[in-house]
């Protein structure tokens, strides 16, 4: 690649690498320090984002290092290419947002529909258990206002059933339970059991997606804006240096 976008194109790919960074630090952090084992449906696009942002870096620095013009073309539209795909997945996050503002809201239904469905709520209530959600001590204290709604609907029974605190276990009070909700008949104070099986056990875990996807969302907004400034550059860097070898080949003539 001659000099003159020689510069340009490198700042263009040193800031793809650079945006592959934090998304691979993000999926490491999932896989190895989230306090569950169950946010895999974010672990696995975060680490294809990253890594594909990072090959897409490295094809670029092969093409400006050594001059293979096909390379850095490949990167462009490699580049191009996934800024559409993450628009699109932007699009559809927030069209769903802006139906979700009761649960009739599509997108309540559609993540209560994967959360509900038996193969998946099995899935995920044992790695719930697994996990040890329910160890954190505000749980044995009761205080349902600092706990997440994953754990307050997980770990403890619903607050209309009328159970009453007992040292670290709930118990049924003498007058019976308040309320005959079938999640107060399915709290067990086994801990392997607790209120995995409740129903507002798959409704934290629903708020916990939701919570989830939203902050994807909004790092992805970002992440699309950090890109199409680099496709910029880029886009720059080539227009630069196609005049220049114009330029040079006017000159010789």
């Amino acid at each position: 690649m001659l000099g003159a976008g020689c510069g340009m194109f490198a700042c263009s790919n040193f800031l793809t690498f650079l945006s592959s960074l934090p998304v691979l630090t993000a999926a490491a952090i999932l896989r190895y320090y989230s306090n569950t084992r169950c946010s895999s449906y974010l672990e696995a696009p975060m680490w294809v984002l990253g890594i594909f942002l990072l090959l897409v870096s490295l094809a670029g620095m092969t093409g400006s290092c050594c001059g293979v013009t096909f390379m850095l073309w490949l990167y462009q539209w490699l580049l191009f290419l996934l800024i559409l795909v993450l628009f699109c997945f932007i699009a559809l996050m927030l069209i769903a947002m802006g139906e979700s503002g009761s649960k009739s809201g599509r997108r309540w239904n559609f993540l209560q529909g994967i959360v509900a469905e038996e193969g998946n709520w099995i899935a995920i209530r044992s790695c719930l258990s697994e996990s040890k959600i329910c160890s954190d001590p505000a749980v044995s204290r009761g205080t349902s206002a600092v706990l997440l709604p994953i754990k307050n609907g997980c770990c403890k029974p619903p607050s209309q059933c009328g159970f009453v605190k007992n040292g670290s276990t709930w118990t049924i009070p003498k007058s019976g339970l308040a309320s005959k909700h079938q999640d107060c008949l399915t709290w067990s104070i086994k801990p392997n059991r607790l209120c995995y099986y409740c129903k507002s056990c798959k409704a934290g875990f629903v708020g916990r997606l939701r919570n989830d996807w939203g902050k994807l969302t909004t790092f992805s907004i970002c992440l699309v804006c950090f890109l199409i400034i680099n496709f910029i550059i880029g886009c720059l860097a080539v227009r630069r240096s196609h005049a220049v070898s114009l330029f040079q080949t006017t000159r010789r003539d």
